[in-house]
C-alpha cells in the first residue's frame, strides 16, 4: 500500500508539471524569441512530464484490466510524439531560419499537430477513466465527470482541424477547461489522498 501512496503522488506530481508546463508555454511561445525559447523548453518539459505517467500507473491499472492499460500507455505515447514538434518552430526561429517557413511549420502544427495530441489526450483520458470508474481506485464523481468532460474537448479538436476554431479561441478555452480542472482535481486528489484503498485491493483475477 505504501508503493501505491508513492505512486499516486508521482502522478498527482507530474499532471501538474504537465499542466503548469503546458500553460506557461503556450503563453511564451506567443511572445518574444527570448520567451519563445523558454517555451519551447517548458513544452519538452511537459512532454518528458507526459511520457512519465503511463509507466508510473502501468503496474496499478494493469491488475484492473491489461488490455485497457496497454492502451492507455500508447495513447498517451502518441500524444507525446504529437506535442513535441511544437518545439520546432520556435528553435528554428532561434536557428535564423527564414520567416516564411518558419510560419508555415508552426501553422501546419497549430492546425493538425495540436489538435491531433488533443485527440489522443482524449483517448488517454477516457480510457484512464474507465479504468478508474470501474476499480474504484479514485472516487467516482472525479472519474465520471472526466468522461463527460472528454466530449467537448475532443469536439474542440475536430473543430480546430476544420478550421471552425482557432486553437486560442474563447470557444476552444470554454470547452477544454472542463476535462483541464478535472486532471487537477484528480491530481490534488491523489497528491492528498492516493489511491482508495478498496479500488486497490480489488484486483483482476
Amino acid at each position: 500500500m505504501r508503493n501505491m501512496k508513492t505512486s499516486a503522488r508521482v502522478v498527482g506530481g507530474l499532471f501538474v508539471t504537465a499542466t503548469a508546463a503546458g500553460i506557461v508555454s503556450a503563453v511564451l511561445l506567443e511572445s518574444t524569441d527570448q520567451a519563445t525559447s523558454a517555451g519551447a523548453v517548458l513544452v519538452l518539459i511537459m512532454a518528458v512530464a507526459i511520457a512519465m505517467i503511463p509507466p508510473t500507473l502501468f503496474p496499478i491499472l494493469k491488475e484492473h484490466n491489461e488490455a485497457l492499460a496497454l492502451g492507455y500507455v500508447v495513447a498517451r505515447t502518441l500524444e507525446v510524439v504529437l506535442v513535441l514538434p511544437a518545439t520546432v518552430g520556435p528553435l528554428m526561429t532561434l536557428a535564423g531560419a527564414p520567416a516564411d517557413i518558419v510560419r508555415i511549420v508552426t501553422g501546419t502544427y497549430d492546425l493538425w499537430g495540436h489538435p491531433g495530441s488533443m485527440v489522443f489526450f482524449c483517448l488517454s483520458a477516457a480510457i484512464l477513466n474507465v479504468l478508474l470508474f470501474r476499480s474504484g481506485l479514485v472516487p467516482r464523481w472525479i472519474s465520471g465527470w472526466a468522461l463527460i468532460a472528454v466530449v467537448p474537448y475532443l469536439a474542440d479538436a475536430g473543430l480546430v482541424m476544420s478550421g471552425a476554431l482557432t486553437p486560442f479561441s474563447a470557444i476552444h478555452s470554454v470547452l477544454v477547461i472542463p476535462l483541464a480542472l478535472n486532471e487537477m482535481v484528480l491530481a490534488g486528489w491523489l497528491l492528498t489522498r492516493g489511491f482508495t484503498t478498496a479500488g486497490a485491493g480489488h484486483m483482476r483475477r
